[in-house]
């Protein structure tokens, strides 16, 4: 008996908007309040409330134009205050 995919569940743009940014965005140098503002611009102008999250994600890579370098963190001052080793793999 074969079982039928369930749809995948649609969340809220101002989530996705959130969601994207925290788990891609912020692990970039470009990361900055405008570079948000760019992806909240884009997002909102869609005209869109509800999509999945694999839909938002190939619509956004479509249209935000960012260079992501990726953050190097050799030396963490926070971690380095907290007394976190810094691992070097």
């Amino acid at each position: 008996m074969e079982q039928s995919a369930k749809p995948k569940p649609k969340a809220k743009i101002v989530h996705l908007i959130n969601w994207y940014h925290g788990n891609f965005c912020v692990k970039h140098e470009e990361s900055t309040k405008e570079h948000y503002e760019e992806l909240k611009r884009i997002a909102i102008s869609w005209n869109i409330s509800e999509m999945t999250h694999k839909e938002f994600v190939f619509r956004i890579r479509q249209e935000l134009r960012c260079n992501p370098n990726k953050r190097k963190f050799d030396d963490c001052l926070i971690c380095r205050k907290l007394g976190v080793p810094q691992w070097k793999f």
